[in-house]
């Protein structure tokens, strides 16, 4: 019966998580079908919030003041948004992978290698694909430099979830072995 619940359980994690992949990847090409001129107004009004947060006297300054530091950090913070997006999309990419090979591979069939690649390559398509569509898309432009920095950012996220399910894996696999050395002694 234990079985047949953490088999249904992890049906349902691969449902969830294949879901919040497919939704985040159409949120990025959304983010993408926009023109350049709605893109950059976007991003400059989350800039300029963060900035009146965060920015020491912003309040003080001329809307021309502001303007100016606006297009000073303009660039990379568009560019720290590629990498974010895709940053989420490499954890829910690893996180997905790690589920459905949990459930079609046997352990000792795995490879970890294998566990970070696929994610890491279906992230380069994906921001290939991205960079590609862009180039359709008025005011836009494909840059292979944002498809970097997306698969940077895609593999910063896939990295960080491995690293965090080896070090669960690990403290799963060492409890037991505590237990029987306590036992013994």
């Amino acid at each position: 019966m234990g079985k047949i619940n953490s088999r249904r359980n992890n049906l349902l994690l691969i449902a969830l998580f294949s879901v919040l992949t497919l939704l985040w990847m159409l949120l990025i090409y959304w983010f993408s079908a926009n023109n350049g001129d709605d893109s950059g107004a976007m991003s400059g009004r989350i800039l300029k919030k963060l900035l009146s947060l965060f920015y020491p006297h912003w309040s003080d300054k001329t809307a021309y003041q502001q303007n100016r530091i606006i297009d000073k950090f303009h660039l990379l913070f568009r560019k720290l948004g590629h990498f974010s997006e895709y940053l989420v999309l490499g954890i829910f990419l690893r996180i997905t992978w790690a589920l459905v090979s949990s459930v079609l591979i046997k352990s000792r069939q795995k490879h970890p290698a294998g566990d970070i690649l696929l994610p890491a390559f279906l992230s380069f398509l994906y921001a290939c694909s991205d960079e590609y569509h862009q180039r359709f898309v008025q005011g836009r432009s494909g840059e292979f430099r944002d498809v970097m920095i997306d698969f940077t950012g895609a593999c910063v996220g896939i990295l960080a979830v491995s690293v965090i399910l080896y070090l669960m894996h690990r403290k799963h696999r060492q409890k037991p072995k505590k237990k029987q050395y306590q036992m013994l002694h």
